[in-house]
């Protein structure tokens, strides 16, 4: 009952970077997330269309993540890293220093293989929500572009994304994008991020989101739009450099 009491307070970014035991909701002590993950994580899926089993619940709350959260990177450059992909804890991201001029951040880790090379390039997937790591001061220094999926939650991320850097760049996340894909690659999304586009979006990005929550199908995703596009979409970004 009390698990159920609290998933009912639970929204999506609500621990603003606290860890969860640090929560104080519906009467729960320091150890309740502990010892009630797994119902938690549960109940939480029915009510946001399992976006908890898809994102991790720390990244889905906004929480610190203090096993912390392990992203990939994928050097586009083919020189930059000894690895074509390695796996870095976010936390690592805040303090290091990375190779190349331009850093994409991938919402999907499965879109990988979507990815052309790109000379001075390399990707971040896979963060979700979990995006402050981004804060770091050498993100200030590289040129950046952002890629999610066409929802109610790529919108947020890429809300996120840009209140953290201002001069980021969106990449096939727009209405056109949508509607020329949508009609044949768009599923539902049941459980919206909220109700309300966030603060950080575009007027015509906010009009995207205002869009999507009339639409029945409104949820493209990443990995449905054609390589092609992709690759070019791409390549158009890499040729505009950083002033």
């Amino acid at each position: 009952i009390k698990a159920a009491q609290l998933v009912m307070l639970l929204e999506p970014d609500c621990a603003l970077g606290k860890p969860l035991r640090t929560l104080s909701l519906a009467g729960i002590d320091s150890k309740f997330f502990e010892r009630h993950r797994t119902l938690i994580s549960k109940l939480l899926d029915i009510r946001f269309d399992y976006q908890v089993r898809d994102m991790g619940l720390e990244a889905f709350l906004g929480a610190l993540d203090e096993n912390d959260h392990w992203l990939l990177l994928a050097d586009l450059d083919g020189t930059l890293l000894p690895f074509a992909q390695q796996r870095v804890r976010a936390k690592e991201l805040l303090q290091i220093y990375l190779p190349g001029k331009r850093i994409l951040i991938v919402e999907n880790e499965k879109c990988y293989y979507h990815l052309p090379t790109l000379k001075d390039t390399l990707a971040i997937l896979g963060a979700g929500l979990n995006l402050t790591w981004l804060k770091g001061p050498d993100f200030s220094k590289k040129q950046l572009a952002y890629w999610g999926d066409i929802d109610t939650w790529g919108l947020t991320m890429l809300a996120k994304a840009r209140c953290l850097h201002p001069g980021l760049t969106p990449l096939m996340m727009t209405n056109t994008i949508f509607d020329r894909y949508g009609n044949h690659h768009a599923v539902q999304e049941n459980i919206p991020a909220s109700h309300t586009p966030p603060q950080g979006l575009t007027t015509d990005e906010t009009a995207l989101y205002n869009k999507l929550l009339t639409f029945k199908k409104n949820r493209l995703e990443q990995e449905f739009l054609p390589e092609a596009l992709v690759v070019r979409m791409l390549k158009t970004w890499k040729g505009c450099e950083k002033t």
